[in-house]
Order: structure tokens, then sequence, then C-alpha cells
């Protein structure tokens, strides 16, 4: 797997820069809770060596807006909504409510 780590502000620039809808899958944005900040994670899948994986990687706090990158892979709200649920993040557009109800309180997959 190859892993590269970016700035917030960088990453829809540097997905875009990278991401060929015909030579890329994307696998799913992650989230990992560290305590004192979330590691945000994209990953794809390259269709002509399926076992190729690149992973971008962002660090942010749990407050901070995280862009969407919906504007480069549209299928991508999916995994966004999921983690606006689960993580109790801000990403841009996504709306609470696709896994978990709307007025679900707290974040079932960060550490308490």
């Amino acid at each position: 797997m190859r892993r590269i780590d970016l700035p917030l502000d960088k990453v829809v620039e540097e997905i875009g820069k990278f991401y060929q809808f015909d030579k890329h899958h994307f696998i799913v944005m992650n989230a990992v809770d560290l305590g004192d900040s979330i590691e945000l994670q994209w990953f794809f899948a390259d269709y002509a060596a399926p076992g190729e994986v690149t992973m971008f990687a962002a660090r942010s706090d749990a407050s901070q807006l995280i862009p969407s990158i919906t504007s480069v892979v549209p299928s991508a709200w999916v995994a966004e909504a999921e983690l606006v649920d689960l993580m109790g993040i801000n990403i841009e557009n996504a709306k609470k409510g696709f896994v978990l109800e709307e007025d679900f309180e707290g974040a079932p997959l960060r550490k308490k």
C-alpha cells in the first residue's frame, strides 16, 4: 500500500490530480480517532493491479470542517455520510441521518 500524507486543505486538489475514474476504484473513506485528533483516510484501488492500494491521509481536529471529495469522486457521498453519523465529524455538504437517526446523540465510533 502506498500512503500519501497531506494537509487537510490539499486533499481535494491532490486526490483530483490522482484519481482517474477508468483507472481507480474509490474503496472507502475512513476516520481514526487518535484521541487528540482524527486521521482521515481515503483509499483507492488500481484496476490494472487490483492488489495495489493508494491511501491519502490527513489529520484534523474533530470540530474542523472536512472538505468533501464528491466533486472528484461523486460516489464518495456514501462514505462521507457514514462518517458524519458514526464519527460525529463535520464533512462539507454531508448530512447527518444516513446510517443513524438524525436526532441520535453521540458518535459510536469515537473514543470515549
